[in-house]
């Protein structure tokens, strides 16, 4: 019986853990090299990893102007879809709400995601390699349209924000939903700052289903028995 019991509970602590699986990420570049305000401009490049396995190798959007980051500094990160986000991602939870002011004033902490996914979606669809004037330009833009919506504060340098902002959110209101978007935010919450990844090569969560199933299956199979065993000594 206790070794039944043991193993129902290491299962369940395993599904929990699973739940909250972690991710080793590592910013390795600078994009392009855009720089605006005396800071790099998203999007950044770098890997995601899961158990000593890459999982994707790519553009990173920061969506967090306030907290740093550094190049070759691995750290870790849960991952969360942004077209369903709650209490896991950074902004918007307890421990660091969301402005009351600003561009994100009265939308909810879904739709900001949504928003700021809708942008890291347009940004990425530049043509990034080599960009003229005007390209930089624009991902200058939007790159501080994603911060200015989280950090309650209009901080692009040449105020060219408020448009992509309008269109963000227009775009939610008009139904769009994230779900192209993976949301990486770090653990501890201010270990590193907090990245989007569109159309992930691998999505981290899909690794976990087979690990997921087998602890599913052999918690049921606990449960299962310390029930039976119970009902045969009460009768």
């Amino acid at each position: 019986m206790r070794q039944i019991g043991n193993l129902c509970i290491a299962g369940i602590f395993a599904i929990a853990s699973a739940g909250f699986a972690q991710y080793n990420m590592e910013l390795t570049g600078v994009g392009d090299g855009v720089v605006a305000d005396g800071v790099y401009v998203s999007p950044y490049v770098g890997t995601i990893s899961q158990a000593g396995k890459t999982v994707y190798t790519g553009y990173m959007i920061c969506d967090d102007f306030l907290t740093e980051s550094y190049l070759d500094t691995p750290w870790n990160a849960t991952e969360t879809n942004a077209g369903a986000v709650g209490s896991s991602v950074k902004f918007g939870s307890s421990s660091d709400p969301l402005p009351k002011t600003g561009p994100s004033a009265g939308y909810t902490q879904q739709q900001d995601y949504d928003a700021v996914a809708w942008l890291a979606n347009q940004l990425v669809d530049l043509p990034l390699s080599n960009p003229s004037p005007a390209v930089k330009l624009e991902q200058t833009d939007i790159a501080f349209a994603i911060w200015d919506i989280f950090d309650g504060a209009t901080t692009n340098p040449d105020g060219g924000t408020l448009t992509w902002i309008n269109a963000a959110f227009a775009a939610v209101k008009g139904g769009y939903v994230a779900n192209n978007v993976e949301v990486f935010t770090a653990s501890p919450l201010n270990a590193s700052q907090e990245f989007l990844v569109v159309n992930p090569s691998v999505k981290a969560s899909e690794a976990s289903t087979p690990v997921l199933l087998g602890i599913d299956l052999i918690t049921f199979f606990g449960l299962f028995l310390i029930f039976a065993r119970r009902r045969r000594a009460s009768a």
